[in-house]
């Protein structure tokens, strides 16, 4: 059944939400573009900024009818918020030590399964 992102009223959020979780999802795209880059240009902060900006894992239940479409999207979501917590609140002061971790097996799970529940993975 296909999904009804046309009536939310800001899917160019919700893309981007896609383009970020696909990169959040693939290992290889990150030690390729995070792990090489210098501690003062960091694409970590870019993703965190952008869930800053949206809110969509601070506050999921309130994007509803705006990036998320259903309560499986909330809830994948507040797992991937909780899981990506614990894995930047590990002392590190560089991206490639942060997804280095054993935490961050976790966050490229939680945005593999939130991808699914958007309807944009496999599972």
């Amino acid at each position: 059944m296909p999904r009804k992102t046309a009536n939310l009223q800001t899917p160019w959020i919700r893309a981007q939400l896609i383009d970020w979780l696909i990169r959040l999802s693939d290992r290889d795209w990150q030690e390729k573009n995070w792990m090489s880059r210098d501690q003062n240009n960091s694409g970590l902060d870019d993703v965190l900024d952008f869930f800053d900006d949206s809110g969509v894992l601070a506050e999921p239940r309130g994007r509803l009818g705006f990036v998320l479409i259903d309560e499986e999207e909330v809830a994948a979501m507040q797992a991937l918020n909780s899981v990506l917590d614990r894995a930047i609140s590990v002392p590190s002061s560089r991206d490639s030590e942060i997804i280095q971790t054993h935490f961050w097996d976790d966050v490229v799970t939680a945005a593999h399964g939130a991808l699914v529940a958007m309807g944009e993975g496999t599972c």
